[in-house]
Protein backbone atom coordinates (compact mmCIF):
# COMPACT_ATOMS: atom_id res chain seq x y z
CA UNK A 1 0.00 0.00 0.00
CA UNK A 2 2.61 2.64 0.69
CA UNK A 3 4.27 1.70 -2.77
CA UNK A 4 1.04 2.16 -4.23
CA UNK A 5 0.71 5.79 -2.77
CA UNK A 6 4.02 6.51 -3.98
CA UNK A 7 3.32 5.34 -7.42
CA UNK A 8 -0.22 7.58 -7.87
CA UNK A 9 1.57 10.33 -6.66
CA UNK A 10 4.22 10.14 -9.21
CA UNK A 11 1.01 9.68 -11.33
CA UNK A 12 -0.87 12.66 -10.03
CA UNK A 13 2.46 14.21 -10.83
CA UNK A 14 2.79 13.92 -13.84
CA UNK A 15 -0.69 14.69 -15.19
CA UNK A 16 -0.74 17.56 -12.98
CA UNK A 17 2.35 19.76 -12.00
CA UNK A 18 4.68 18.53 -14.81
CA UNK A 19 2.42 19.82 -17.30
CA UNK A 20 1.41 22.75 -15.49
CA UNK A 21 5.38 23.75 -15.33
CA UNK A 22 6.06 22.00 -18.54
CA UNK A 23 8.06 24.88 -19.94
CA UNK A 24 10.32 25.01 -16.31
CA UNK A 25 11.06 21.34 -16.81
CA UNK A 26 12.08 21.20 -20.63
CA UNK A 27 14.67 24.71 -19.36
CA UNK A 28 16.10 21.90 -16.38
CA UNK A 29 16.48 19.50 -19.38
CA UNK A 30 18.03 21.72 -22.05
CA UNK A 31 20.41 24.29 -19.58
CA UNK A 32 20.73 22.09 -16.62
CA UNK A 33 20.49 23.28 -12.84
CA UNK A 34 21.89 26.67 -12.00
CA UNK A 35 20.59 26.05 -7.89
CA UNK A 36 21.89 29.39 -5.75
CA UNK A 37 21.52 27.62 -2.98
CA UNK A 38 22.57 24.75 -1.14
CA UNK A 39 20.37 23.13 2.13
CA UNK A 40 22.20 20.45 3.80
CA UNK A 41 19.19 18.55 5.95
CA UNK A 42 18.13 16.13 8.04
CA UNK A 43 16.71 12.70 5.95
CA UNK A 44 13.63 12.75 8.49
CA UNK A 45 10.83 12.21 6.73
CA UNK A 46 9.23 14.89 8.61
CA UNK A 47 11.53 17.58 7.23
CA UNK A 48 11.93 18.17 3.78
CA UNK A 49 13.43 21.02 3.06
CA UNK A 50 11.75 21.60 -0.47
CA UNK A 51 8.13 21.92 1.25
CA UNK A 52 9.01 23.98 3.82
CA UNK A 53 10.82 26.68 1.77
CA UNK A 54 8.30 26.12 -1.26
CA UNK A 55 11.23 26.16 -3.92
CA UNK A 56 10.61 24.53 -7.59
CA UNK A 57 12.65 22.23 -9.09
CA UNK A 58 16.10 23.38 -9.30
CA UNK A 59 15.83 25.91 -6.67
CA UNK A 60 17.89 24.15 -4.43
CA UNK A 61 20.62 21.97 -4.77
CA UNK A 62 20.08 19.45 -1.33
CA UNK A 63 21.85 16.95 0.51
CA UNK A 64 20.04 15.29 3.33
CA UNK A 65 21.78 12.98 6.01
CA UNK A 66 20.98 11.67 9.32
CA UNK A 67 21.25 15.00 11.99
CA UNK A 68 22.35 17.75 9.01
CA UNK A 69 25.66 16.74 9.57
CA UNK A 70 28.85 18.09 8.05
CA UNK A 71 31.46 16.08 8.66
CA UNK A 72 34.80 17.80 9.08
CA UNK A 73 36.99 18.00 6.03
CA UNK A 74 39.36 15.53 5.49
CA UNK A 75 43.10 16.86 4.01
CA UNK A 76 44.45 16.14 2.17
CA UNK A 77 41.60 13.90 0.21
CA UNK A 78 41.44 10.01 0.81
CA UNK A 79 39.95 7.03 -0.99
CA UNK A 80 37.37 6.44 1.32
CA UNK A 81 33.83 7.11 0.49
CA UNK A 82 32.47 10.56 1.33
CA UNK A 83 29.25 11.18 0.45
CA UNK A 84 28.25 14.54 2.05
CA UNK A 85 31.62 16.20 1.47
CA UNK A 86 31.77 15.77 -2.22
CA UNK A 87 27.95 16.99 -2.61
CA UNK A 88 29.12 20.27 -0.83
CA UNK A 89 32.35 20.43 -3.14
CA UNK A 90 30.26 20.07 -6.10
CA UNK A 91 27.55 22.37 -5.09
CA UNK A 92 30.86 25.38 -4.17
CA UNK A 93 32.94 24.22 -7.03
CA UNK A 94 30.67 22.70 -9.50
CA UNK A 95 27.45 24.86 -9.23
CA UNK A 96 28.81 28.14 -7.33
CA UNK A 97 25.90 28.29 -5.03
CA UNK A 98 25.70 31.45 -3.07
CA UNK A 99 24.46 30.36 -0.17
CA UNK A 100 24.73 27.11 2.14
CA UNK A 101 21.91 26.49 4.77
CA UNK A 102 22.34 23.71 7.35
CA UNK A 103 18.83 22.81 8.27
CA UNK A 104 18.86 21.00 11.72
CA UNK A 105 15.43 20.74 13.32
CA UNK A 106 13.33 19.75 16.61
CA UNK A 107 12.81 16.24 17.68
CA UNK A 108 15.92 14.97 15.49
CA UNK A 109 16.19 10.98 16.13
CA UNK A 110 19.80 11.08 15.27
CA UNK A 111 20.54 14.15 17.70
CA UNK A 112 18.26 11.59 20.02
CA UNK A 113 20.53 8.80 19.79
CA UNK A 114 23.70 10.75 20.16
CA UNK A 115 22.58 12.26 23.40
CA UNK A 116 21.59 8.99 25.12
CA UNK A 117 24.33 6.96 23.72
CA UNK A 118 24.37 3.24 25.03
CA UNK A 119 20.76 3.69 26.16
CA UNK A 120 19.59 4.39 22.91
CA UNK A 121 17.60 2.07 21.33
CA UNK A 122 19.73 2.10 17.93
CA UNK A 123 22.70 1.84 20.00
CA UNK A 124 23.34 -1.28 18.05
CA UNK A 125 23.16 -0.31 14.96
CA UNK A 126 26.20 -0.95 12.45
CA UNK A 127 26.63 3.21 11.24
CA UNK A 128 24.76 5.41 13.27
CA UNK A 129 26.80 6.01 16.01
CA UNK A 130 30.21 6.15 14.04
CA UNK A 131 28.08 9.31 11.94
CA UNK A 132 26.52 10.95 14.44
CA UNK A 133 29.95 10.98 16.39
CA UNK A 134 30.44 14.07 14.20
CA UNK A 135 28.60 16.49 16.91
CA UNK A 136 30.30 13.71 20.07
CA UNK A 137 32.01 16.70 21.37
CA UNK A 138 29.21 19.04 20.91
CA UNK A 139 27.28 17.02 22.95
CA UNK A 140 29.60 15.78 25.93
CA UNK A 141 29.91 20.05 26.67
CA UNK A 142 26.24 20.22 26.38
CA UNK A 143 25.64 17.64 28.99
CA UNK A 144 28.50 19.00 31.33
CA UNK A 145 27.26 22.42 30.62
CA UNK A 146 23.36 21.69 31.34
CA UNK A 147 23.69 18.68 34.18
CA UNK A 148 20.50 18.97 35.88
CA UNK A 149 18.30 19.81 32.92
CA UNK A 150 15.90 17.86 31.47
CA UNK A 151 16.57 15.70 28.56
CA UNK A 152 14.35 17.38 26.21
CA UNK A 153 16.39 21.05 27.02
CA UNK A 154 19.81 18.77 26.10
CA UNK A 155 18.63 17.32 23.17
CA UNK A 156 17.44 20.88 21.75
CA UNK A 157 20.75 22.29 22.89
CA UNK A 158 22.56 19.43 21.01
CA UNK A 159 20.21 20.10 17.89
CA UNK A 160 21.28 23.09 17.24
CA UNK A 161 24.68 23.60 18.81
CA UNK A 162 25.19 20.40 16.18
CA UNK A 163 23.89 22.50 13.46
CA UNK A 164 26.61 25.66 14.30
CA UNK A 165 29.38 22.69 14.46
CA UNK A 166 28.04 21.91 10.88
CA UNK A 167 28.86 25.41 9.69
CA UNK A 168 31.80 25.25 11.62
CA UNK A 169 33.14 22.53 10.03
CA UNK A 170 32.04 23.84 6.30
CA UNK A 171 34.81 25.84 7.32
CA UNK A 172 37.57 23.44 7.07
CA UNK A 173 37.12 23.24 3.46
CA UNK A 174 39.59 25.25 1.75
CA UNK A 175 38.20 26.13 -1.25
CA UNK A 176 35.08 26.57 0.23
CA UNK A 177 36.50 29.34 3.04
CA UNK A 178 37.77 30.81 0.13
CA UNK A 179 34.87 32.03 -1.86
CA UNK A 180 33.40 32.97 1.59
CA UNK A 181 36.69 35.17 2.18
CA UNK A 182 35.94 36.54 -1.24
CA UNK A 183 32.50 37.29 -0.37
CA UNK A 184 31.03 34.80 -2.87
CA UNK A 185 29.28 32.74 -0.45
CA UNK A 186 27.36 32.78 2.99
CA UNK A 187 26.67 30.45 5.45
CA UNK A 188 23.06 29.85 7.09
CA UNK A 189 22.61 27.79 10.27
CA UNK A 190 18.99 27.06 10.82
CA UNK A 191 16.61 24.84 13.11
CA UNK A 192 13.44 24.29 12.21
CA UNK A 193 10.60 23.68 15.34
CA UNK A 194 7.93 21.20 13.39
CA UNK A 195 6.06 21.65 16.68
CA UNK A 196 5.25 24.99 16.41
CA UNK A 197 5.94 25.50 12.71
CA UNK A 198 8.78 27.98 13.46
CA UNK A 199 12.31 28.62 11.40
CA UNK A 200 14.74 29.77 13.63
CA UNK A 201 18.56 30.99 12.35
CA UNK A 202 21.96 31.27 14.26
CA UNK A 203 22.80 35.03 15.30
CA UNK A 204 26.52 35.20 15.73
CA UNK A 205 26.58 38.45 17.58
CA UNK A 206 24.64 37.12 20.42
CA UNK A 207 25.14 33.41 19.92
CA UNK A 208 21.25 32.46 19.98
CA UNK A 209 18.58 31.23 17.65
CA UNK A 210 16.14 34.13 16.76
CA UNK A 211 12.82 33.59 15.39
CA UNK A 212 12.43 34.26 11.34
CA UNK A 213 9.73 35.99 10.85
CA UNK A 214 10.31 37.62 7.38
CA UNK A 215 12.30 37.52 4.47
CA UNK A 216 15.34 38.99 5.91
CA UNK A 217 17.62 37.11 8.17
CA UNK A 218 21.46 37.21 10.02
CA UNK A 219 23.65 35.24 8.30
CA UNK A 220 25.84 32.97 10.39
CA UNK A 221 28.94 33.16 8.43
CA UNK A 222 30.32 35.61 5.95
CA UNK A 223 32.68 38.15 4.45
CA UNK A 224 34.30 39.32 7.78
CA UNK A 225 32.89 36.52 10.36
CA UNK A 226 35.66 35.39 12.75
CA UNK A 227 35.55 32.12 13.55
CA UNK A 228 35.34 32.29 17.35
CA UNK A 229 32.14 33.89 16.57
CA UNK A 230 30.45 30.21 15.31
CA UNK A 231 31.72 27.71 17.83
CA UNK A 232 28.83 26.03 19.14
CA UNK A 233 30.59 26.33 22.97
CA UNK A 234 29.13 30.12 22.81
CA UNK A 235 25.51 28.94 21.73
CA UNK A 236 25.83 26.23 24.80
CA UNK A 237 27.62 28.59 27.24
CA UNK A 238 24.47 31.26 26.39
CA UNK A 239 21.76 28.26 26.73
CA UNK A 240 23.44 27.04 30.36
CA UNK A 241 22.90 30.76 31.09
CA UNK A 242 19.35 30.66 30.94
CA UNK A 243 16.64 29.54 32.95
CA UNK A 244 15.20 25.88 31.96
CA UNK A 245 12.50 26.11 29.91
Amino acid sequence: MALDRLLQGFADFRLGYYREHLDLFEKLATEGQSPRILIIACADARVDPGILTQTRPGDIFTVRNVAAMVPPAQFPPDTRQHGTSSAIEFAVRGLGVEHVVVLGHALCGGIAALVDGEASASAGYDYLSTWIAVARTVRDIAVHDLAGRPREEIVRAVEQASVVNSVANLMGFPWLAERVAAGKLVLHAWWFNLKEGQLYAFNPDTAVFDAVTGVAVTPTVQKGTRLSAIKPERLLLTLANKPAF
